[in-house]
């Protein structure tokens, strides 16, 4: 009876160390799993945000060419810039850069904002906000067509002095009960395009003799 307790001990050890390795092994496998799809869906997530602003006419491998520039605090840019040049072949069609405002009613405003090779706005969309449900929220584009309004338009058009909203003296329509998540939409487009345009490499060809 005394040398059967033990063995029965030792074989209850050997079984929960033995469940334990199994359950161990399977959150792993589960976790890995998981991450790996989010990280995926993420993937293809930042493909479709890219693809909705991309100048037209590039050759699908929009997250391919990704340049990184440092700081701008001039333009706003307090941390270094991580924007995709969008290509085809080797022919560079325009950039997308992605841009956060600090200006929202609600706190940042996260947005891509596509240039082709003459400056012009080719899109742009925000891509995360925690504005106002109803009134700040319709700078999405599935919500209302107020975004729409930026596309094609550049530096100089409007003239200087257009970067603001109408409110302000401007040449740019602000949401209706919304204009400080507006103000803070057409700040980022603006200084996004200054600091495009300060960049003429952005926009060379890596064959150019341009540091890209």
């Amino acid at each position: 009876m005394s040398a059967a307790l033990p063995r029965a001990m030792g074989r209850a050890a050997l079984g929960l160390a033995t469940f334990a390795l199994i359950t161990a092994g399977s959150v792993a496998l589960t976790r890995g799993l998981t991450e790996e799809r989010i990280a995926d869906n993420r993937q293809a997530s930042r493909h479709r945000e890219v693809a909705t602003v991309a100048p037209a006419g590039h050759d699908g491998r929009l997250l391919d060419h990704v340049l990184t520039r440092p700081p701008a605090p001039a333009f706003g840019f307090e941390a270094p810039v991580t924007l995709w040049q969008v290509r085809a072949g080797e022919r560079v069609l325009g950039v997308v850069v992605p841009v956060t405002s600090p200006r929202g009613y609600s706190g940042d405003i996260a947005l891509v904002v596509g240039l082709d090779a003459a400056g012009t706005l080719t899109g742009v969309r925000v891509t995360e906000h925690r504005e106002t449900p109803g009134l700040g929220d319709r700078i999405e584009a599935r919500k209302s067509d107020w975004i729409e309004q930026f596309t094609g338009h550049s530096l100089a058009n409007p003239p200087e002095g257009g970067w603001a909203v109408s409110q302000d003296g401007g040449g740019v329509e602000a949401l209706t009960g919304a204009t400080i998540t507006s103000r803070a939409v057409v700040a980022a487009v603006h200084r996004t395009l200054q600091w495009v345009e300060a960049q003429p490499a952005l926009l060379a060809a890596p064959d150019s003799g341009e540091t890209p």
